[in-house]
């Protein structure tokens, strides 16, 4: 995202773009966040942190990330 800093900080800009990209904007900080332990492609992750954690919400964000995170062990044990 635009101006994000190294804390995942929201500015403006951020802002307007979640609200005309709903489920499109994926901040970056949450990518390199899970794609250490994941053994998915990141584009994958990208489409699920977009679907689940596409807010300025911490709390929104939180939920989003745990469902990310049970939706990959759901899928691990899948196979």
């Amino acid at each position: 995202m635009s101006g994000e800093s190294s804390n995942g900080a929201i500015d403006a800009l951020d802002v307007k773009l979640m609200e005309a990209f709903p489920g499109r904007v994926v901040r970056k900080d949450l990518v390199q966040k899970l794609k250490v332990g994941f053994s998915i492609p990141v584009y994958v992750l990208e489409y699920l942190l977009g679907k689940y954690c596409s807010t300025t919400d911490d709390d929104e964000i939180a939920r989003g990330l745990e469902l990310v995170k049970e939706r990959h062990r759901r899928a691990r044990r899948a196979r």
